[in-house]
């Protein structure tokens, strides 16, 4: 019960919210906030919104203007296509943060909190393992973000033609000019690839919070005829019930009768509550992670495609290794933990089964039963509620991908 007191559930978003506040992708979360600073973080969003807006509207400039050439348009759309991409999640978080302060309360409510010391090392373990993700991915897109201001100031000082992804109305050739574009170019990309990754950690994490849930909710199962401190007389009848003594334990003691139903109901809606969780994020990302996955095959193909003309010692190959590296992980994670949720509510029925239900009356037993029929459907994550968020889903997508670099490839 101390555990219980000193860890909230939340405790596994608090870096991901913090890291979206900074860059200012969604408002501060489950801090105290005065008025000013309130108004301050809201004329930052307002910047940043610009600034995002005013970049892909540069690259889309950009293409229209070089949609003669292939080399050019390659060259742009694979930078193009990952922040609209980021923009629509950016515009899911936006729009629908009040669907989002819900899954927040959920988060923070007495079912998804954890009741004994096994739920609490089941849940700093999620922690831990979420905040190293999103360290990794921080790692990953700031060497990125270095490596892509690195390259071109190479190109330039071995008198290579250097070219930016986005369209500028004026020649940025002569100096400071091309130095300052750069910073524009590199800072801004940078700062979006730093919120597309905590926005994907974050939605991933919700997922991983439903399979974390239904694990605990297993373990709660399984031990649901457990006895605990005030039921002496019912722990002996259960041993001598293991050595063939026939009893059940909810007809022997009214009063044990009434906690296991107590526990049952918890499991109950402990269950309901994960399935409205999990419902509700796929309800709210379900557009932004279309576009996610709709998009994905193209910047895989077109980041391949560049990669191929590339040296393999320049400084754009390294960044761009990376970036496919990213890229791959990006997809990866939201399959991974999607299959890894639906694994785990196929095995709901198999900790019911497991738990002590000889001991229990078949008045009693009729009601798992009952439970073991609803939840014999696994709750599988789906894209645009039809295509299945999983690792089967994921080699489709690079299947796909080779296929559109081939078809690009020979033209």
């Amino acid at each position: 019960m101390e555990d219980k007191a000193i860890f909230s559930t939340f405790e596994t978003f608090r870096p991901l919210f913090d890291g979206l506040a900074r860059v200012a992708y969604y408002k501060i979360v489950m801090k105290p906030v005065s008025r000013m600073k309130y108004w301050a973080h809201f004329s930052y969003r307002f910047i940043v919104w610009t600034l995002v807006v005013m970049y892909n509207l540069q690259h889309v400039i950009r293409v229209i203007k070089s949609r003669h050439s292939t080399e050019e348009v390659v060259n742009t759309l694979f930078v193009l296509l990952t922040t609209l991409n980021t923009l629509g999640k950016q515009i899911a978080f936006n729009s629908r943060s009040r669907r989002i302060d819900r899954l927040i309360t959920v988060i923070n409510g007495p079912y998804f909190a954890p009741t004994n010391s096994y739920h609490v090392r089941v849940l700093k373990e999620n922690a831990v393992t979420m905040s190293r993700l999103l360290l990794l991915y921080h790692i990953a897109i700031f060497i990125c973000g270095t490596l892509w201001t690195i390259f071109p100031l190479v190109n330039r000082a071995t008198s290579e033609n250097v070219e930016f992804t986005g369209y500028f109305p004026f020649d940025t050739t002569p100096s400071p000019v091309f130095e300052l574009a750069l910073a524009y170019m590199s800072f801004l990309i940078t700062f979006q690839a730093y919120g597309n990754v905590t926005m994907d950690c974050t939605i991933v994490a919700f997922y991983a919070q439903g399979k974390i849930q239904l694990h605990m909710l297993r373990h709660d199962l399984e031990h649901l005829v457990d006895v605990k401190d005030g039921f002496k007389e019912i722990d002996s009848k259960l041993h001598e019930a293991d050595n063939q003594y026939f009893t059940y334990v909810d007809i022997e003691n009214v009063r044990f009768k009434q906690k296991i139903q107590e526990r049952l109901v918890r499991c109950v809606k402990h269950y309901q509550q994960i399935v409205w969780f999990i419902n509700e994020v796929e309800s709210i990302f379900g557009e932004a992670l279309v576009i996610q996955f709709a998009v994905m095959a193209w910047v895989i193909c077109m980041t391949m495609y560049k990669i191929v003309g590339l040296s393999l010692m320049s400084a754009e190959f390294i960044s761009m290794a990376m970036y496919l590296g990213c890229m791959l992980a990006q997809l990866f994670i939201y399959c991974y933990y999607g299959t890894q949720l639906k694994f785990e509510s196929e095995f709901v029925n198999q900790s019911i089964f497991f738990g002590n239900w000889l001991a229990l009356s078949p008045e009693f037993r009729r009601q798992l039963l009952l439970m073991m029929m609803r939840y014999s459907r696994a709750i599988t994550p789906r894209i645009a509620y039809v295509i299945p968020m999983s690792l089967e889903t994921y080699i489709q997508v690079l299947r796909s991908s080779y296929t559109l670099f081939t078809f690009l490839d020979r033209k």
